[in-house]
């Protein structure tokens, strides 16, 4: 034991070995191998903790204070050593702040007057020795007040202090007895005259080279800013859009931007303690907290958007489970009625149509002009030309009879069975010349319209016959070839009747063409024995773009894949309504299946169906 029960010195001194080890070797340490360097952390940092546990007893404030100095100074040497060959060591960077690591490397600097005396340090001043003349200028011109004030740190560790006071004491009071001994000489005052311009220009130097930081270092934060103004803005943007997955993602996003500004600003903080000038130390600090403040500001406006937009979401997500539910109510109960409907109908061709009162006078109009171009001039037929003669437009349902139950614009949307009557005659100049009538009709059930604003059903045979009867009458002297066109389609019975030999032989011995255009489906109906009407053909069929029909059938066929119906309502983003209802038909055609119009759904597709 030592003196006064202070504790045990010599127990002190073998826990101090590694210490004083690394201390005397100071800036030479940086030789040693990584692995050595770290086994002298740690066998340093575990005789630290011993002495502390008080394995050595208790000692005086001063001699603890000393100890404790000698421990801490030698951990502080080796972290400086890995942060100088670029290592990462996980605890020394956790240790040590970089403003004590910095006044480490400044002051192993002069290490060297650990092993000189005042002769030796006159010595090499008289022989102009490079190192020391350098160290000496350097210590004239402002390091021994750089010292001083980073003694007074308050964030540099107190037993570090102790030990760096310490030890640049004893380096000043060799250095001053040196420089004050050369005082008596002139070259030496010489010396410290240039060193004193030297000083001058150097703070000019300096103080350009600081303003010159200061600048780059405002413009590294103003561009960190901006960097963070332009994430914000697309963070921003892309809630207005995002789902909840892409709500968490961008949590996470805003988390790395609030990240990487810290690394940013730790980045600069560090730069900031090699600016040796406590004034702009202080006013970058100040701008960079500055920055820091606002940055915190609009991520908190960011985090009140993302749990807006949350709430939102799940708003949302839960109006969806709503709607899912509602479409699966909707679901089953058109199941239910597709069961019903198919279950009560005497016919599947019975409300397999949807004819709106609007769209069938549209179709009306479009039937009439369209067939109107069609006959300018003259036409050819079976090899032989035929000058158009007169055409007449004319009305087949006085809809003014509807009036007193429907308003004007109603009225006028309602369809009229409007007919042209178009006279043929063929050019030849000798023999007889042969005439043909063809009349045109456009043909729905007006009164149906007009009670319920749409209709259901395809024509059916007796709303044909009239009109067959009457060109038969008719047909004396001329061939009348009859085209009755409609938005209803046709029932089968009529497609059959019309494909038999009973009807060619009954109406084209007759003089009397049929032609069918289905104007919804683009179908035509004739008979194939029938020469003037297959020559027609050509003439009244519904022009279309196939490449477009194709790409409006397979739309509708993707949305039909994997189910045994389909509501029309569903298909109408396919295309123009002109081809999604020709191809809606056809594909129903193709599955073996059937349209019908379901009350409350409109027209659905049911696949496998039989005829």
């Amino acid at each position: 034991m030592g003196i006064f029960d202070e504790g045990d010195l010599e127990c002190v001194k073998n826990l101090l070995k590694p210490a004083e080890r690394v201390l005397k070797q100071g800036r030479d340490i940086l030789v040693e191998d990584f692995s050595r360097r770290e086994r002298l952390w740690h066998e340093v940092k575990d005789a630290y903790d011993k002495y502390l546990d008080g394995y050595c007893g208790d000692f005086l404030k001063d001699l603890d204070t000393n100890f404790r100095a000698k421990f801490e100074a030698a951990l502080a040497i080796l972290a400086w050593s890995f942060e100088n060959n670029g290592e990462n060591f996980y605890p020394a960077t956790r240790r040590f702040t970089r403003e004590e690591l910095q006044i480490v490397d400044e002051l192993l600097k002069y290490n060297i007057f650990e092993i000189m005396t005042k002769d030796d340090i006159l010595e090499k001043l008289y022989r102009r020795d490079p190192e020391v003349l350098d160290l000496l200028k350097t210590y004239y011109l402002g390091m021994d007040k750089w010292i001083e004030d980073q003694l007074n740190n308050p964030n540099i560790k107190l037993t570090l202090r102790y030990y760096f006071k310490k030890t640049w004491n004893g380096y000043k009071e060799k250095l001053n007895e040196a420089i004050n001994e050369a005082n008596k000489y002139n070259w030496f005052r010489t010396l410290l005259e240039e060193w004193e311009r030297d000083k001058v220009e150097s703070v000019e130097v300096v103080k350009s080279a600081y303003e010159k930081k200061v600048q780059e270092l405002s413009q590294h934060i103003k561009e960190i800013t901006e960097a963070f103004e332009y994430e914000k803005e697309r963070i921003v943007q892309e809630i207005s859009r995002a789902s909840m997955e892409e709500i968490e993602r961008l949590e996470r996003e805003k988390q790395e931007l609030i990240e990487r500004f810290e690394k940013e600003k730790e980045e600069l903080a560090k730069q900031l303690i090699e600016l040796k000038d406590k004034e702009l130390q202080e006013k970058l600090q100040t701008e960079l907290e500055r920055a820091r403040e606002n940055m915190m500001n609009e991520v908190r406006r960011l985090e009140e958007e993302i749990q807006r937009r949350s709430i939102e979401l799940k708003q949302k997500e839960m109006e969806l489970k709503r709607k899912e539910m509602e479409l699966m109510e909707k679901d089953h109960e058109l199941r239910r009625k597709i069961d019903e409907v198919l279950k009560a109908s005497e016919s599947l061709e019975k409300g397999s149509r949807l004819v709106i009162r609007e769209d069938a006078r549209i179709q009306e109009l479009n039937f009439l002009g369209r067939l109107k171009s069609k006959l300018k001039d003259k036409v050819k037929l079976l090899d032989k030309t035929y000058k158009i003669g007169e055409i007449s437009e004319k009305i087949g349902e006085n809809t003014s009879k509807f009036a007193s139950k429907l308003d004007e614009k109603t009225l006028k949307n309602l369809p009229e069975n409007r007919y042209l009557e178009v006279k043929l005659k063929e050019k030849k100049l000798l023999g007889g010349k042969e005439k043909i009538l063809l009349k045109g009709h456009y043909i729905t059930r007006v009164e149906k319209l007009a009670e319920y604003g749409f209709d259901t059903d395809p024509l059916e045979l007796a709303d044909v016959n009239a009109y067959l009867v009457d060109a038969r009458d008719s047909s004396r002297r001329e061939r009348i070839i009859l085209l009755i066109a409609s938005p209803l389609g046709f029932e089968d019975r009529i497609k059959k009747y019309v494909n038999s030999d009973q009807f060619h032989q009954n109406f084209y011995s007759e003089n009397v063409s049929l032609l069918l255009l289905d104007v919804e489906t683009g179908e035509v109906i004739y008979n194939p024995n029938d020469r003037y009407a297959k020559a027609l053909v050509p003439l009244i069929r519904m022009e279309l773009d196939e490449e477009i029909y194709a790409k409006v059938k397979e739309c509708i066929k993707s949305k039909l894949a994997g189910r045994d119906y389909l509501p029309f309502n569903e298909v109408k983003d396919c295309g123009d309504e002109a081809y999604i209802k020709k191809a809606f038909y056809e594909v129903a055609k193709e599955e073996n299946g059937v349209v019908k119009y379901i009350d409350d759904f409109g027209l659905v597709l049911m696949k496998g169906v039989k005829r």
